[in-house]
């Protein structure tokens, strides 16, 4: 009788997670915790970047290091730690993640000097890296083929919340207190996260340690490189978010200029466009059931370059309907990608989502920085003037819609 039992535990430890299980819920909410924890301490300082300019002495340019060096350090930690993830395990990389971007979080409001914040931004980017880089590999092997969609929108929808959450609140917090005491209270938030992930979060079931050599495990990652439709929604990644961030970045210096003259709390609740972009993705799931992930994907693209046109019309209720589609084209397109990378690799998934992300964190790291150029030159449209980047996903569409 006991080996009954022992044979029938054995069997149900090796099904993948399904809704009606505890333990998808337990992965889902873990997971949702960590990205609401990753994203909202990744974005809380963009809305923070015209009072930086102000008490610290330092140009708009300089000020976006802040997020570029941050997110330098991610493109970095996605690789490295994207390969670690699917050499030596998920569960590991994402712990490590959550607990070092918490206390990097805490030491940057006792750092006096611009200098030794852009280091710390660094450092932590690296720590910042390990959930997104580990978290769509370990959703690929413990969830259900047939329920990863849902857990998969879910995860999105919390990086759309906690970029939104870090925006929305870091801006209004600095208007009413100052940005130690923001950065304080996020820290507080990144402790608590990292606390409840420990706890909840369980342990892989379906990995397995490799005992490949080292060289050969990394040929094996480098191999995706040579995929044309992996390409594709690498260079997605790219353009995509360069343009959004970009707009992100820069809109508060344009609102806060004229004609607006909008005060910083005002400014922050522009942020709640991202609702739209943690309700889009699970709708633009179960549509995409109907049409296909890559016509969803290229309808998203088409959203978003009509919710950035709109944002170059100089009236209060253009900007927010532009941001409000902005968010939900970018997301959809985002979640769209992400399912089709998970679905497309056949082997060190960690990895193929990795350069995925390599390449949307390296828009990021262009649209702030790179961007600030134009902002000083040509101010809000040439900051739109990089949507024109998008005309090549529609080149090269019609060479991908059958891959």
């Amino acid at each position: 009788m006991k080996e009954v039992d022992t044979l029938e535990g054995t069997a149900e430890h090796h099904q993948p997670y399904t809704p009606s299980e505890a333990g998808f819920w337990r992965v889902t909410i873990a997971l949702m915790l960590a990205s609401l924890s990753i994203f909202s301490t990744l974005y809380v300082f963009q809305p923070l970047l015209p009072v930086f300019t102000t008490e610290l002495n330092i140009t708009a340019t300089q000020s976006s290091l802040l997020m570029s060096a941050c997110v330098t350090a991610m493109v970095l930690g996605l690789f490295i730690l994207g390969f670690a993830a699917d050499r030596y395990g998920r569960a590991l990389v994402m712990r490590g993640s959550l607990v070092g971007t918490a206390l990097s979080l805490i030491l940057i409001p006792m750092t006096p000097d611009f200098e030794w914040m852009v280091v710390l931004r660094f450092i932590q980017g690296f720590f910042l890296a390990g959930i997104p880089a580990a978290a769509m590999g370990y959703l690929g092997e413990e969830v259900s083929f047939r329920h990863i969609g849902l857990a998969m929108t879910l995860y999105i929808s919390s990086n759309a919340l906690g970029g939104m959450g870090g925006r929305v609140l870091g801006g209004y917090l600095t208007d009413v207190f100052d940005w130690q005491v923001t950065l304080w209270a996020f820290s507080v938030f990144g402790v608590v996260a990292a606390v409840l992930f420990l706890r909840l979060f369980p342990k892989e079931r379906f990995f397995e340690k490799t005992e490949q050599n080292l060289i050969v495990d990394l040929k094996g990652m480098l191999i995706h490189l040579k995929s044309v439709p992996l390409l594709v929604l690498f260079l997605l990644g790219i353009l995509m978010q360069t343009v959004f961030t970009a707009v992100w970045t820069y809109l508060p210096f344009y609102l806060e200029g004229d004609p607006f003259d909008w005060p910083l709390k005002w400014i922050a609740f522009t942020y709640f466009a991202y609702l739209f972009g943690v309700v889009a993705p699970p709708v633009a799931g179960r549509i995409s059931d109907q049409i296909g992930l890559k016509k969803m994907m290229f309808t998203g693209v088409t959203i978003f370059l009509t919710g950035t046109a709109l944002t170059a019309v100089r009236e209060g209720w253009s900007i927010m309907i532009g941001l409000s589609l902005l968010c939900m084209g970018f997301f959809v397109a985002h979640s769209m990608a992400s399912a089709l990378v998970s679905k497309t690799a056949t082997h060190h998934r960690s990895g193929a989502s990795g350069f995925y992300l390599i390449s949307y964190y390296l828009g990021v790291a262009i649209g702030s920085t790179a961007v600030g150029r134009l902002w000083e030159e040509f101010q809000w449209y040439g900051v739109l003037s990089v949507v024109f980047l998008l005309v090549f996903l529609y080149v090269l569409y019609p060479f991908y819609k059958d891959a």
